[in-house]
């Protein structure tokens, strides 16, 4: 009687309206918001005077060619992305912004004492010059002068490179004979300003060649290095021939063509050139540089700020150079990047990043416009390059040009470039990502220069004869001087971290000229000693000058109002042969710079917390689709219900997939009351390992808690990125993290996805998507850990609570650049509303969720989340699960969980019948009760009752086959099959390569899965594993006997893939009806009745008559044939109502419904 009673009961409880729970949703973000993803949200005012027992957030994402991120319907790449609440404070403030007045080579001393510049203050270095002593020789002169000029030496320049071609004919023409060449005279027509030619150089090869198109680079053969003037091994020279007898003799062979090469560097240079006596050529035999070429090298700690700033670069723009790498293929480099005065980037050239791409930024506005291509190792690193980056809003493109050809280009550009706070060489706007190489001809234009002007100028130096001259906004070619001078109309000064940058070991690029005149020479001969003097004399290099940019400090930002070059203090020093010190005299500054503190105070602000409600990290999207109608991931975030209320300035994933976001706000009463959630350190932000590791972030904080809250809770959320060192930190190293309590450890845990991202149900993926990752997978939410602070604190304590991490690998400290994104968070709350109280919180099967789809659907024994949700700790329930109302099974739980801790409880089926859905409704329902002992309802039924919807497995009948052919990589691989209850029937785990294995199966009626794993997560064909490994492709199938095939299981499956089905019955009305017909007639009845069933049924099958609470009424055998079955029955003493007719045959279950009058 009292069981009878209590089953009224529950017909009542679970017909009425409170299963269904009081909700409100609130709509965000819709798959129409294609563009936005940050928006204000009117959340419903009434929410905020009810309690809630839970808030959850529904994130659907799709993909879909309306998406603007890239050319996928899913984005590319595996970016992280955040749902995030801007909480408005309605408070103001403003940073103060504080510099100095002068800043000298990126630092700013107090004082700078100085030298005005230019001046006499130079350094000396020892130069060995070789020499024999003058003897009269016979000459041959080679040519004769019909006009004049200043080559070879142009003495009035810092330097020079000149290069002639003399051929045999020639020199035969001209009586040379074969054997020695002992001296070279040059005829010179004025003296200039002192008739002096210091440090020059001259060296001869032999060549077949017959023009010079390029300067020859190797095989010369110094033979003269002796200056003329004061200082040097001979007198100034004089008009007419000077005779340069060689310290070496050139042998010439009689049948070659000679090259003979002039060079010098001078820091000194004479006011007014030496002029010699030259003659006119048609021919391409003579190539000039007349300057002293300078590159800027940058060693990978040094970058450098150009004073072209604050201003409006507009609609266009060129930005062009000379560059060769070193080093630095494979690494995260930024070769230059302009930002604005609130530090959002402008320009930037990423050359390579770390996947050896090249990326041009550009434009302002929400974001740049981009382009970017995968470089060659050739065009990163060791060989010189011109490029030149193009960008015009007005036709909407992008261009990169390599050597004076397109090499990439993008469409649809359409930001402007607009405005340039500062512009940084070498480095990104906070002076890292340095990239290192070497730079000449940097030029920049507020024009898109045309192909053909790249391609017509590209070797040239630019002056006033460029069609963009005008556009040309700063220009340094780091020729003739030690410091980077403005070639273009505006002398804008380029200041580098470091002295020392421009160096003069290089063949020019630009600028190399053929000439029209080579001078007129002649060629000494006759035998002299071999033997040579050498006489060091010393020659003097201008000291480089320190760069002073002079700042003022105006509204938002500080202004370079001015500019110069000065002398700081120091000392003349004198080197020897090889670079070594010999002596230093310092010498007296008369000048200072006196550094003050200039600041200005940026526009005030509203404090705006960013607080991050939840994270996910997107999929990889090429060839990837997330369904028709989306994937949803569900998120529990009642923790952060302080924020969802009112207006909420809300933002969400990004524009890779189409977003749907929407909030459920679940009516009830919550295990405990949450009063506040705060930051511990900050709100969530990127944090540096090595930093992490040092204790420089994320120390032990002292942390006041509240006095009328009554519990505590630690909320974590992280994720490792970044791939750093040789073992690419932090996205692929598993680190241990920990927090302490007043110096006590008390928490350890570990956020490695040792199988979840190979377990992943959104497969096929692009990228590396199954392999373990630091706390994340491509396509999944990020995971909070939270930890219960409560056991080691009292309300109104101050507590210090501290982290720490794994220490950076000794060996592999580059790992220390490696980073985690990291939020940790206290929760305060009410102490517990229940005292003995359970809740099923979740069902993992069955359930069509379909982030549970890797083992659903299933009719394997049901798996539900039960928690405890009371005081008290829970150490016995009763759960109960159903489909159709009084068809249940049932489980007696006992263990021990604490307060708010959790267990997957799987519930044992004994009887397939339990799967019969006589309702129709697909709806699985999980109930938990008796808790602690106590008989019937816990303290707090609605989250007693856990109900979801379902679909059945696919059914299979008779005979069929799994057909495996392995890849080369069996080794991974294993399968077998399993009954409802986990309990294998069959396995395969010891697979040969590249085999195929058909293994036959007739199965009892019941629920099966059939599992294949990998080992390596890249399942059993997997594009990474084939192009990095040589891993050849497997498949997976099922197959009836003779028949079609039933299942195709895909290669690309990660973990594993698990088929699930049934066999004899089919879960739910529909699919019992199978290829039998069952008639029950009269029906209705009202008492004597026939049941019969036509089909193959094998000579046996039983009745059972149940009704809709699931309690049996009748069970007997049926009379049988192979092809038909029938009973008579009467069912005069059954009550009045509908009822299941149930058949059980040998193979199958029928079930047919009729009523009882």
């Amino acid at each position: 009687m009292k069981k009878i009673l209590f089953l009224s009961l529950i017909v009542i409880l679970f017909s009425n309206k409170f299963l269904a729970q009081d909700t409100t949703w609130v709509q965000t973000f819709t798959f129409d918001s294609i563009y936005s993803r940050r928006a204000n949200f009117d959340f419903p005012s009434e929410l905020n005077a009810q309690r809630f027992e839970k808030i959850l957030m529904y994130y659907k994402l799709k993909c879909s060619p309306l998406t603007s991120w890239d050319q996928y319907n899913c984005g590319e790449w595996d970016y992280l992305t955040y749902a995030r609440v801007f909480d408005h404070t309605g408070n103001f403030d403003s940073i103060r912004k504080d510099s100095y007045r002068f800043l000298s080579n990126f630092t700013s001393p107090l004082t700078i004492p100085y030298l005005s510049f230019p001046n006499n203050i130079t350094d000396g270095y020892q130069r060995a010059e070789n020499f024999r002593n003058p003897t009269p020789l016979a000459s041959s002169v080679i040519n004769n002068s019909n006009s004049t000029g200043t080559y070879p030496f142009n003495t009035a320049s810092h330097g020079g490179r000149f290069q002639m071609l003399i051929s045999a004919n020639e020199l035969i023409a001209a009586g040379v004979p074969v054997g020695d060449l002992q001296s070279l005279s040059l005829f010179l027509n004025s003296l200039g300003s002192n008739g002096e030619m210091m440090f020059p150089n001259i060296s001869i090869k032999s060549t077949s060649a017959t023009s010079l198109l390029n300067f020859e680079t190797g095989g010369f053969t110094l033979v003269y290095n002796a200056s003329h003037g004061a200082g040097g091994t001979f007198p100034v020279l004089t008009n007419g021939s000077n005779e340069l007898l060689f310290f070496q003799p050139f042998s010439w062979n009689g049948t070659d063509n000679l090259i003979i090469e002039f060079s010098f560097e001078n820091d000194v240079p004479a006011a007014t050139s030496l002029i010699f006596e030259t003659e006119d050529i048609t021919a391409n035999t003579a190539l000039s540089f007349e300057a002293k070429n300078g590159v800027a090298n940058l060693n990978g700690s040094t970058y450098g700020l150009l004073e072209l700033s604050d201003l409006v670069i507009g609609n266009a723009m060129t930005i062009e150079f000379w560059q060769k790498g070193n080093g630095v293929a494979g690494t995260n480099t930024s070769f230059l990047e302009a930002y604005d005065t609130l530090n959002n980037r402008i320009i930037n050239i990423h050359m390579p990043w770390s996947d050896n791409n090249v990326y041009f930024d550009a434009g302002v506005s929400s974001g740049y416009d981009r382009i970017n291509k995968l470089m060659s190792t050739n065009e990163i690193d060791n060989t010189w390059n011109h490029w030149a980056f193009v960008k015009n809003q007005a036709s909407g493109e992008m261009f990169i040009y390599k050597n004076g050809v397109l090499w990439h280009s993008g469409t649809g550009k359409n930001r402007s470039v607009g405005y340039v706070h500062r512009l940084v060489l070498g480095a990104n706007m906070n002076n890292t990502n340095i990239w290192k190489g070497s730079v000449d001809e940097f030029k920049i234009y507020n024009a898109a220069l045309s192909a053909s002007t790249i391609q017509n100028n590209y070797l040239k130096k630019t002056d006033s004869n460029h069609p963009n001259w005008s556009n040309l906004l700063a220009y340094y070619d780091f020729d003739e001087v030690n410091y980077a001078v403005d070639r273009s109309q505006n002398q804008n000064k380029l200041m580098f971290s470091n002295v020392g940058v421009i160096k003069f070991n290089e063949l020019p690029l630009a600028g190399v000229q053929q000439t029209l005149k080579r001078p007129k020479i002649s060629f000494g001969k006759g035998i002299l000693p071999n033997v040579y003097q050498t006489n060091l004399i010393t020659q003097k290099k201008a000291k480089e000058p320190l760069v002073v940019f002079q700042q003022q400090a105006i509204p938002n930002h500080f202004d370079i109002t001015n500019s110069f070059w000065v002398t700081g203090s120091g000392a003349m020093n004198n080197y020897d042969t090889q670079g070594i010190l010999t002596t230093s005299l310092p010498y007296a500054t008369n000048l200072d710079l006196s550094n003050d503190t200039i600041s200005y105070y940026n526009t005030p602000y509203e404090i705006i917390h960013d607080v991050e409600i939840a994270r996910y990290i997107t999929p990889y999207g090429i060839n990837f689709d997330l369904g028709p109608n989306g994937f949803s991931w569900i998120y529990d975030v009642t923790d952060y219900q302080q924020y969802l209320k009112n207006t909420v300035d809300l933002a969400a994933h990004n524009t890779q997939e189409l977003l749907d976001l929407r909030f459920a706000f679940i009516e009830g009463i919550p295990p405990r009351d949450l009063h506040k959630r705060e930051p511990i350190w900050s709100d969530f932000r990127s944090y540096n390992y090595g930093n992490m590791y040092n204790d420089v972030v994320l120390q032990a904080a002292p942390v006041v808690l509240s006095d009328t809250s009554s519990m505590f809770k630690i909320k974590t959320r992280m994720s490792g990125h970044g791939q750093v060192g040789n073992g690419a930190c932090c996205e692929w190293v598993p680190n241990d993290h920990r927090i302490s309590i007043d110096g006590t450890p008390r928490y350890n845990w570990n956020i490695w996805q040792t199988t979840e991202c190979g377990d992943n149900p959104n497969i096929g993926q692009g990228g590396t998507w199954p392999y373990a990752r630091e706390g994340w997978c491509p396509g999944d939410r990020v995971k909070d850990f939270d930890f219960e602070l409560t056991p080691f604190v009292q309300p109104g304590d101050t507590v210090n609570i501290d982290y720490s991490i794994t220490a950076v690998p000794p060996g592999d400290p580059g790992t220390a650049g490696g980073n985690y994104i990291g939020a940790f968070d206290l929760i305060s709350y009410s102490a517990p509303n229940f005292q003995n109280d359970a809740a099923i919180v979740d069902v993992l099967n069955p359930n069509n969720w379909e982030y549970y789809s890797k083992f659903n659907p299933t009719c394997s024994n049901p798996r539900v989340v039960l928690r405890n949700t009371g005081a008290t700790a829970l150490t016995s329930c009763f759960i109960r699960c159903w489909i159709t109302y009084g068809n249940e099974i049932q489980f007696n739980w006992t263990g021990n969980l604490g307060f708010m801790e959790e267990e997957v409880v799987e519930i044992p089926v004994n009887d397939l019948g339990f799967w019969m859905d006589m309702d129709s409704t697909e709806t699985f329902t999980a109930y938990v009760s008796n808790v602690n002992g106590i008989v019937g309802n816990d303290e707090y039924l609605q989250n007693s009752v856990k109900q979801v919807k379902f679909d059945a497995p696919e059914v299979i009948n008779g005979p069929f086959f799994a057909w495996l052919t392995t890849n080369n990589k069996a080794v991974e691989n294993s399968y077998k099959l399993i009954d409802g209850a986990g309990n294998i029937i069959f396995q395969r785990n010891q697979l040969a390569n590249q085999t195929q294995y058909k293994d036959t199966f007739d199965l009892a009626p019941g629920c099966y899965s059939i599992i294949i794993e990998d080992t390596d997560h890249d399942g059993l064909s997997f594009w990474y594993s084939a192009q990095v490994e040589g891993e050849t492709n497997g498949q997976m199938r099922l197959r009836y006997v003779g028949g079609s095939y039933i299942e195709l299981f895909p290669g690309d499956f990660g973990h594993y893939h698990r088929y699930d089905f049934s066999v004899g019955f089919g879960v739910g009305l529909n699919e019992n009806k199978l290829d039998h017909e069952i008639a029950v007639f009269p029906n209705p009845t009202s008492g004597e009745t026939t049941i019969e069933i036509s089909g193959f049924v094998d000579n046996e099958a039983s009745l059972e008559i149940y009704d809709m609470m699931g309690r049996k009424w009748l069970t007997e055998a049926m009379t049988a044939s192979q092809h038909f079955a029938e009973s008579h029955v009467n069912l005069g003493g059954v009550p009045s109502g509908a009822y299941i007719a149930r058949i059980v045959t040998k193979n199958q279950v029928y079930t047919k419904q009729f009523i009882k009058q």
